[in-house]
């Protein structure tokens, strides 16, 4: 079916400028904050509570989102207090601010348990440990990487754009945050991230999602050396499930592009563009392929950055791990090195 264009049913307020911010339904403040590369921006989320506000989401650790911060702090209406920092996952963009807003504001910063075991993790990966990782996660799938990307696999940037680690108070799935005049009820959602949580407003039917359902991109959903014996993109399918137990007049308030309505149509769009991507990648594999020539076939390497072609290579990876673990594609080993076979 093609793709629904949530826009066309979206609620969005006019985009705010970094250092700005605009209102939604709910008195929810929609604050922009630049990120680099495509995106350009992350969506972060000020939400009336009792006796002041909760934030959800902080920006990636640079220069430039801390001078919109400053530039945003006497605007908002926070004189009644920040009551507490929501990050819905461990990615710098979300994470990344999260200790500097925590201690100019005094306020606890909540995760997952398995989000804030992600970020430890992260902040104290040593190198020599990275190394040995993405080496043999590379010889076992047959990935070749290029030293930008190697460098990016093995960490050590996640460091530089997060402001350090925060005393995290646990986020539970099942739980409640309290707003100012309701509840928002927590889920936990798991391909994108480990531990995703989304927040849902069940008397205003709004949705704060994060990255796990987006109005314009689908969510990167990646095979890495910290998960390479998972399904991640079957986790992430069976949380696309779960989410479309909303409502269908849910507003759905995501952390890159507008706000948008239209949540089922959303959610069968990604399940059809991610079928349509195995269904691919099974096609390709009608006879043996090495891993580089089927992310190439689906991947415009050439054109995308260290970044994005490592993004492209990890992506493709979670969906050959799909399909390996339902039995439609296996790996081989040859002399000519590792070939994937459809069967």
């Amino acid at each position: 079916m093609p793709e629904q264009d949530p826009l066309a049913t979206s609620h969005a307020a006019i985009p705010p400028e970094p250092g700005d911010y605009a209102e939604l339904p709910g008195g929810i403040l929609w604050i922009r904050l630049p990120i680099p590369g495509a995106l350009r921006h992350i969506n972060v989320w000020l939400v009336p509570a009792p006796g002041g506000w909760f934030l959800v989401d902080t920006g990636m650790r640079t220069d430039e989102v801390e001078a919109a911060w400053l530039t945003l702090e006497p605007k908002l209406p926070l004189a009644t207090g920040l009551r507490q920092i929501i990050v819905t996952h461990h990615h710098p963009d979300h994470f990344g601010m999260a200790r500097w807003l925590a201690e100019r504001h005094d306020a606890p910063v909540c995760m997952t348990g398995e989000a804030g075991a992600a970020s430890t993790a992260a902040l104290s990966e040593t190198t020599e440990g990275s190394v040995q990782g993405s080496d043999g996660f590379a010889r076992r799938f047959g990935i070749e990487l290029d030293e930008p990307m190697t460098a990016i696999l093995r960490g050590g940037i996640y460091r530089r754009i997060v402001s350090g680690l925060p005393c995290i108070e646990r986020l539970e799935a099942g739980g409640r945050v309290a707003g100012a005049d309701r509840d928002w009820h927590v889920s936990v959602h798991w391909g994108h991230a480990p531990g995703h949580a989304c927040l849902f407003d069940r008397q205003g039917s709004l949705l704060i999602s994060g990255d796990q359902v987006l109005p314009r991109i689908s969510s990167n959903v990646s095979l890495y050396p910290s998960n390479e014996d998972a399904d991640p993109l079957g986790e992430y399918l069976a949380s696309l499930d779960s989410l479309a137990g909303l409502p269908e007049d849910t507003l759905v308030l995501p952390a890159h592009g507008p706000p948008f309505a239209g949540l089922h149509g959303r959610i069968e769009a990604l399940r059809a563009g991610h079928g349509l991507r195995l269904d691919r990648i099974v096609a390709a594999c009608s006879e043996p392929q090495p891993t580089m020539e089927i992310v190439a076939g689906l991947f415009p390497l050439q054109r995308l950055d260290p970044l994005n072609r490592l993004l492209a290579t990890t992506e493709t990876l979670a969906h050959l791990r799909h399909l390996e673990l339902q039995g439609r594609v296996r790996r081989e080993s040859s002399a000519c090195g590792l070939r994937w076979l459809s069967g």
